[in-house]
């Protein structure tokens, strides 16, 4: 009887020291996840990210001639490729607007540049003087021009890069002073967000007329690295 009560008596402290241990490791990792967190997000904080966002505009008889079209299915929808292709011809493409901004990762940056085109008008004749050789005054008037470029940006666990966005452009066409009609206005806005492959272009907005196609290209790259 007296062997039988040692041995669970032995048996009962083997428990309580295995229970004891039990609860000390869960309590070590309950502390170590914190920390191990803190160590992921700290990286993070260090990344810096460079957002590049240009407009290009190509000529819808371009991209018809390459086999494509701004609105089909892959594989003949239009491309990057397709688009630097046609910047490379004569007449084809033409990049009207270009913005960077470098910022650190989870964190916003934004650009915004603004410019007043003065064109020269004429006048009616100023009075007096030999009316068979009226004086004619010139004057100007003032188009304001500009975009702004606004982006938040993230390293994903994958190494992809979520971008997010909004690009606003206002500009003018035709502007030429021998017309006595104001211009023709063009506003674009486009914002969103996208999952970019680290320094790969992608085309993440696009609009389109008769005539011509407007695309909205963004890349993303680190820069710590």
């Amino acid at each position: 009887m007296a062997r039988i009560s040692k041995s669970i008596l032995a048996l009962a402290v083997a428990v309580c020291c295995a229970l004891l241990l039990c609860v000390c490791i869960i309590e070590s990792i309950a502390e170590a996840q914190p920390r191990q967190a803190r160590r992921i997000e700290q990286p993070q904080q260090e990344i810096g990210i460079l957002v590049e966002a240009f407009v290009v505009e190509v000529r819808l008889s371009a991209l018809y001639d390459l086999g494509v079209s701004p609105i089909g299915r892959k594989p003949n929808s239009v491309s990057v490729a397709n688009i630097l292709e046609c910047l490379g011809g004569k007449d084809l493409a033409e990049v009207s607007t270009g913005a960077k901004v470098a910022l650190q990762a989870n964190s916003s940056g934004s650009t915004k540049v603004t410019e007043t085109i003065y064109v020269e008008r004429p006048s009616p004749p100023a009075g007096g003087g030999n009316p068979r050789r009226p004086v004619t005054a010139k004057s100007y008037v003032g188009y304001d021009v500009g975009w702004t470029f606004a982006s938040t940006a993230s390293v994903r666990p994958s190494g992809r890069i979520l971008v997010q966005f909004d690009f606003t452009q206002s500009t003018y066409k035709n502007i030429d002073s021998d017309r006595q009609m104001p211009p023709d206005t063009a506003k674009r806005d486009v914002s969103g967000a996208a999952y970019l492959d680290a320094g790969e272009p992608a085309i993440v907005g696009a609009a389109q007329d008769e005539e011509t196609a407007v695309f909205l290209i963004i890349c993303a790259k680190r820069t710590d690295s």
